[in-house]
């Protein structure tokens, strides 16, 4: 075998088990995402909650898992979730998201804007803003969606924020993994 052949297969291999390596982590998130809260109450006939709550970003519900995100940094916010249940197709389903201004970062104003990945539907307000958040107080939010078909979905979220010295915006991705619905039959 020459140089060149044997330097692309160890080069495809690389990039073959790299990706293996990639799918693995992803899925076991989905996964780990997914399967929070599916104890906690609520369900298809709540309606939606539209008032923020706050609290201390230090109480909030330890079944509350991180938003993913393309920045490596929580600074100057974070964002976090909680499945109502499992996601299931037709079925509304209700996602509280806090968001968890840094406690020593000075924000005047947050906008976030929440848009359905496909096969997603999202139900009700899509945008949220506050002025003036407490520092370290986690401002939560209640949103409904509807899983439109099955197999991994996402809602994605945009996060403005007006610091004293500028502004700057984070992107962040909640996974679902919606199953099929038994009680709908399917279309031929």
């Amino acid at each position: 075998m020459s140089p060149a052949v044997r330097r692309a297969a160890v080069k495809l291999t690389y990039m073959v088990w790299n990706s293996r390596a990639l799918a693995t982590v992803v899925a076991t998130a989905l996964l780990a995402a997914c399967g929070q809260g599916a104890h906690k109450g609520g369900g298809a006939g709540q309606s939606q909650n539209l008032n923020q709550g706050r609290k201390s970003g230090d109480a909030l519900d330890p079944d509350m898992v991180a938003a993913v995100s393309s920045a490596h940094s929580s600074t100057p916010i974070a964002m976090k979730f909680r499945l109502s249940g499992r996601p299931v197709v037709g079925t509304p389903l209700q996602i509280v998201v806090a968001l968890i201004p840094a406690a020593d970062v000075g924000i005047s104003h947050i906008h976030a804007s929440f848009q359905p990945g496909e096969g997603l539907q999202l139900q009700g307000e899509r945008n949220l803003d506050i002025n003036g958040p407490d520092a370290g107080m986690a401002i939560e939010q209640e949103l409904s969606v509807v899983p439109q078909q099955p197999g991994v979905l996402s809602l994605n979220a945009t996060v403005l924020v007006d610091l004293d010295g500028g502004s700057l915006a984070r992107s962040y991705s909640i996974p679902l993994i919606a199953a099929d619905n038994p009680s709908q039959p399917r279309s031929p």
